[in-house]
């Protein structure tokens, strides 16, 4: 539920768990999401000096031990990042209402957006290690003046101090919302990362309420965790006390079940309640999700307050069957129309254009010849009778 100012908190918690509890198979992506490669490195580190000495007497097995880790390592990841896009996919279905999430379609959508959560974790990971860079460099430069330097060392890293934690929420807040344009609106990777940047720049301070939210809901599960494997180790500790190797054989395999559970829904819980929150802030104005070619535009919302303009209701159809008649031009808007259903009248015949000649025409004939000149008159003679009466 959206306003104009606000989100309903509590009622994405709400919708949150309901999805989680609906969908349990989206607990195997969970655990994927929360579980990545670095958790099998950080659990050989802790365990590297128990076992240095043998392994330095036996230097093939550590060459397969050390595969075998990358190897683990690998998939992992892989699944860490399939499983993210997987979960969000899965969680926007659920949420809207109109698609039932099902598993191989979120699996479809969360392999499909690999590459591009890929990249979004290597961007993050390149920001964060630039600004890290930079404010360490920052803060060891005034340590090469000896004793004074140490003071301004001191001073310059805790004026720092503020403004780089805000440097990494405003970071993993733009990179939680474009994986959720990547995925849920299919946007390519700078419109992602804008999108991103926009819901952050537009809404920090609900997206630090809705980490402050997630962050309880994990100090809940804990102590929750905590509670439940004690309650589980009971049965197990009384059959160690007769047989250490029967409690240990038992117990294990079920406090590793319950782990798995536990952390398959608290990942799932917690991607769907950023999911949730990202079309929430998304609906409250801050960014419009694209419409896909060929898909019906969504419905226009109305304010609170204004009734929505009622469309005009079609013309009736003619009883007779008869389609509907097109208005006449304005020049006959006063003429009659003719009865509908009659044909028009065919054009009367006009007469057939003259035959051309058959054959080549003729070449034109000679010029005529220029008439003749005058005669002249006859010159008078003696004999005339007017000459002799002069």
């Amino acid at each position: 539920m959206t306003t104009a100012q606000t989100i309903d908190y509590w009622g994405v918690v709400q919708r949150s768990l309901g999805i989680v509890w609906k969908h349990k198979f989206l607990w195997f992506f969970g655990f994927f999401a929360t579980v990545s490669g670095g958790n099998v490195l950080s659990w050989v580190d802790e365990r590297g000096e128990v076992v240095r000495d043998y392994m330095m007497e036996r230097v093939e097995v550590l060459a397969v031990l050390i595969v075998f880790v990358v190897l683990v390592w690998l998939v992992l990841f892989v699944m860490n990042l399939i499983s993210k896009g997987a979960l969000i996919a899965g969680a926007s279905d659920a949420g809207q209402g109109g698609t039932r999430p099902t598993f191989e379609a979120s699996w479809t959508r969360g392999l499909r957006a690999f590459l591009g959560m890929l990249t979004l974790l290597v961007m993050g990971l390149v920001a964060f290690l630039a600004m890290s860079l930079v404010c360490a460099l920052v803060v060891v430069i005034p340590l090469a003046a000896g004793a004074p330097g140490i003071v301004v060392a001191i001073v310059i890293g805790a004026v720092l101090l503020v403004p780089y934690l805000g440097f990494l929420f405003l970071l993993a807040f733009t990179i939680t919302y474009a994986e959720r344009a990547l995925v849920v609106d299919r946007a390519g990777i700078l419109d992602a990362l804008a999108r991103g940047w926009e819901l952050t720049r537009a809404h920090f301070w609900k997206s630090m309420t809705v980490w402050l939210m997630v962050f309880l809901s994990g100090l809940v599960y804990f102590i929750g965790l905590v509670v439940v494997l004690l309650v589980a180790a009971v049965p197990f500790v009384l059959i160690g006390l007769a047989s250490l190797t029967a409690g240990l054989v038992l117990g294990i395999p079920v406090g590793i079940a319950i782990l798995a559970l536990a952390t398959g829904a608290f990942g799932s819980y917690s991607h769907a309640v950023w999911t949730l929150t990202y079309e929430d802030l998304r609906a409250l104005g801050g960014d419009e999700a694209p419409t896909p070619s060929g898909a019906a535009a969504p419905p226009a919302v109305v304010p609170p307050g204004q009734s929505p303009t009622p469309l005009e209701p079609p013309a009736p159809p003619d009883p007779l069957g008869a389609p509907p008649e097109s208005p006449a031009p304005p020049e006959y808007a006063g003429a009659s129309p003719e009865p509908p259903g009659l044909p028009p009248e065919p054009p009367e015949p006009t007469d057939p254009p003259p035959e051309p000649p058959d054959g080549p025409p003729e070449p034109p004939g000679p010029a005529p010849e220029p008439p003749e000149a005058p005669p002249e008159p006859p010159e008078r003679s003696s004999d005339d009778p007017e000459e002799r009466h002069d």
